[in-house]
This record gives structure tokens, sequence and C-alpha cells, in this order.
């Protein structure tokens, strides 16, 4: 049962970060300039977003704003 949740949230955060980073894949290269980004949400993207990403990772990927 632990695996199944560590896997989930895994492949969960994994496609959220491919969402955000407009459906390409996350790049590893950070001399790349970012694609800045604002991001709003409602309450059920809070829940959603807030226990799969840290701020600083949203920061990371170019997402300077979120509200």
């Amino acid at each position: 049962m632990f695996m199944y949740y560590i896997s989930m949230m895994f492949l969960s955060s994994a496609a959220l970060k491919r969402m955000l980073n407009f459906n390409a894949p996350p790049l590893k290269n950070t001399t790349a300039e970012p694609v800045w980004k604002v991001l709003i949400y409602d309450r059920f993207g809070q829940d959603i977003i807030s226990p799969l990403l840290s701020v600083k990772e949203l920061r990371d990927m170019g997402i300077t704003l979120h509200l």
C-alpha cells in the first residue's frame, strides 16, 4: 500500500510538472532561459498542487506568481 501511494505521488507530480511546462517534458538544463508563468487556481486546485509541489519547485519551473 505504501509503495502504491509513493508511486501515485510521483506520477501525479510528473504529470503536473509536464502540464505546467505546456505539455513538454521538464528540462534539466538550467542554462536555458525560463518561460515565466502566472498560475491562478482555486481551493480545489490548491488541494491538488500543494502536496505535490513546493513553492521552490514552482519557482524553478518559472512560475513567478501563484494565487
